[in-house]
């Protein structure tokens, strides 16, 4: 006799495959909740999408075909996608998006640096993909080996990464009142400074506070010991905004204490530390009877190569326009910057995105704001790099990244910037699943951000990059602001080596 019992297995399997058959039948894209679901293709051994008609949907190679190309070509190439094109784009081969060409301003510098030592700086803005100093570092150190320099720049009083960056180590007091470019509302009086932040100290009274160090908000620095030319500092810049009344500061450096008046009125106000001999350690204690924004301290030496990292997580970029032009302009003028790079692209490559037009747009009023503030300095657009989704559980090049790319691309060309393609110095399609796979890995199981191996790899790329230019300069972009400070004479240039970090390293 059959038993009942033996027909349950049968009907949990067919109750299964019902359900996954239900699943299939997502479209991509349709989230519940907030949360994105996922179709599930049960027959995706079998039913291969056809390569052939995913080249026809893509961006064409090295962007568009002429300088007649309109502004929003990237919509034009993506104006009719198939039913399908998620599927269809996410098998397609990448394409080449080429480098452009215009660092004019910074390999002029860089060439009177290496003939006189004069200083020349880097302002690198990014996401969490610089977070900790990664990449940054790294590439500081090779160009400050190469052509002198020390310290590792501009530091805000405080940063999400404070607890594992590796180049300086940093605490401060929890009474500290931060703003920032994700504020809901920022208050009158607080300006945003250049790294997207602005700090204010508790303000102290006179009963609480008897000396300048007593119950006032501080912060402490101590420089990091995995490069050679950041472990010592040869002298720091606080920053530091107006206020309505005269404050003070103790600072202490290597065990050494000096009072100094926080006066400026000026929108941006600095502060000059110069210890007697290269020091390791600063404190900063702060006695503001009145609110006085602070924005941060810049660690350098008085020639070569100084580079700062303008890490935000979460950032595509966009936001900052928050910065006001006014405080933006004045650390423009305070820094000197001939080279400011912009790495954006994780927080915005989406497969949903079938455009990246307007975002174009949107960091074209980042590049003109950042032309006008830093008139001395070349602008840098670095490409997104690659990043995997999943699709028939397998991780593949995310559809959105060639897209993105050729919209980098377009607004480096459309704003006389320089471009650098990332995406296919890393090894282009399907790189990402490498890099992860690797042995080390070079990069996380997000299938988005690199580890420091990774950091250092792509550091590595970069500075390649930089010193192919140095030595081979490309085509100067037209129209690229050239101010008479930048006019400097050009000698022949000798790239020099890459640095391997290791070599100096603290054993």
């Amino acid at each position: 006799m059959k038993s009942p019992r033996s027909q349950n297995p049968f009907l949990l399997v067919l109750l299964i495959v019902s359900l996954l058959g239900l699943l299939s039948l997502l479209q991509p894209g349709l989230t519940v909740g907030g949360v994105a679901l996922r179709p599930v293709r049960l027959l995706a051994d079998v039913l291969r999408p056809n390569p052939a008609a995913a080249a026809e949907t893509l961006p064409p190679p090295n962007g568009p075909a002429g300088p007649a190309a309109p502004p929003d070509s990237v919509l034009t190439a993506q104006a009719a996608p198939p039913a399908d094109s998620a599927e269809v784009a996410a098998v397609a081969k990448a394409p080449a998006v080429a480098n452009l060409g215009g660092l004019d301003n910074f390999l002029a510098a860089l060439r009177q640096t290496k003939a006189d030592g004069s200083p020349v700086r880097i302002a690198y803005f990014g996401d969490s993909m610089i977070e900790g100093d990664l990449i940054t570092s790294d590439l500081r150190n090779s160009l400050q080996v190469a052509f002198g320099g020390s310290g590792v720049g501009y530091v805000p009083i405080h940063t999400v990464a404070a607890d594992f960056r590796e180049t300086i180590h940093e605490t401060a007091s929890a009474d500290w009142q931060e703003y920032n470019l994700v504020s809901p509302k920022l208050p009158a009086g607080f300006a945003l400074g250049i790294s997207g932040h602005v700090f204010v100290p508790r303000v102290a009274t006179a009963a609480a506070d008897s000396t300048a160090a007593g119950g006032a908000s501080w912060v402490r620095f101590q420089t990091g010991q995995r490069f050679a030319p950041v472990r010592r500092f040869a002298r720091a810049r606080l920053f530091y905004g107006p206020g309505a009344e005269p404050a003070e500061v103790l600072a202490t450096t290597d065990g050494h204490a000096v009072p100094h008046a926080l006066s400026g009125q000026a929108a941006l106000n600095e502060l000059l530390l110069t210890p007697a001999r290269p020091a390791r350690q600063l404190r900063l204690d702060f006695k503001t009877p009145g609110p006085r924004p602070v924005y941060g301290v810049s660690f350098e030496g008085t020639g070569g190569v100084v580079l700062d990292n303008f890490s935000f997580r979460g950032n595509s970029g966009m936001s900052l326009t928050r910065i006001p032009f006014r405080e933006l302009a004045a650390f423009g003028k305070a820094l000197d910057y001939r080279l400011v790079i912009l790495h954006y692209g994780v927080n915005v490559a989406d497969a949903r995105n079938k455009t990246y037009g307007w975002y174009e747009r949107a960091m074209t009023r980042v590049v003109d704001r950042m032309q006008r503030a830093f008139p001395a300095a070349s602008i840098l657009i670095i490409g997104m790099s690659d990043k995997s989704s999943r699709l028939d559980g397998e991780f593949i090049t995310d559809p959105s990244v060639p897209r993105l790319l050729a919209a980098q691309q377009l607004l480096a060309k459309h704003n006389h910037a320089a471009f650098w393609n990332l995406f296919e110095a890393m090894g282009g399609e399907n790189s990402m699943v490498s890099w992860v796979e690797d042995s080390p890995p070079l990069a996380n199981r997000d299938y988005t951000h690199v580890n420091p191996r990774g950091a250092h790899r792509i550091a590595g790329l970069l500075f390649d990059y930089l010193m192919a230019e140095y030595q081979h300069p490309g085509q100067p972009a037209p129209a690229a602001p050239t101010p008479d400070s930048a006019a400097r004479p050009a000698p022949a240039p000798t790239p020099p080596a890459r640095v391997d970090s290791a070599t100096s390293q603290v054993p």
